[in-house]
Parts: C-alpha cells; sequence; structure tokens
C-alpha cells in the first residue's frame, strides 16, 4: 500500500482553495455586472411608464391608472391597455 505525503496533501489543498477564491471573486465580478444590467433595465422600465403617465395625462387629463400587470393596466376604471 502506498502512503500520500501529509505535505503534498496539504499543497493540494492550498492549490484548490486558490482556485476555489478565484472563481469566488469572478463570481462577485459577474454578480455586479448583472446589478448593473439589473439597474438599467429598472431605469428604462421607469422611463417608459413616465411616458405612459404622460401619455395618459394628455389623453385623459387627471386619470387613474391601475396596473394589472407590468404590460396590462385599465385607465380610469373603464378603458383597458394590454393584454
Amino acid at each position: 500500500m502506498k502512503t500520500i505525503s501529509i505535505g503534498f496533501v496539504w499543497k493540494l489543498r492550498l492549490a484548490l482553495r486558490a482556485e476555489g477564491v478565484k472563481l469566488r471573486a469572478e463570481g462577485g465580478k459577474l454578480r455586479a455586472e448583472g446589478d448593473k444590467l439589473w439597474a438599467e433595465w429598472n431605469k428604462l422600465r421607469a422611463e417608459w411608464d413616465k411616458s405612459w403617465a404622460e401619455a395618459v395625462i394628455e389623453a385623459y387629463g387627471n386619470a387613474t391608472i391601475e396596473w394589472i400587470t407590468p404590460e396590462k393596466c385599465i385607465v380610469n376604471g373603464t378603458d383597458t391597455y394590454g393584454e
């Protein structure tokens, strides 16, 4: 039976741990990039909603908008827009 030295196993452990630390750092960078893209998406959605609200106010005057889903709303309780 062959015996593996404790020193060899320790070096292997350190190498694997270092690789894990690198992967965790890469994951953090990717998560930050994803967060940045989500923030940009939310900003665009807010701009779309603002444009829609401005168009509704121009067409209806002071009106209520009830959002059923992000793609469907009811204006003044009567007119439905969306799917």
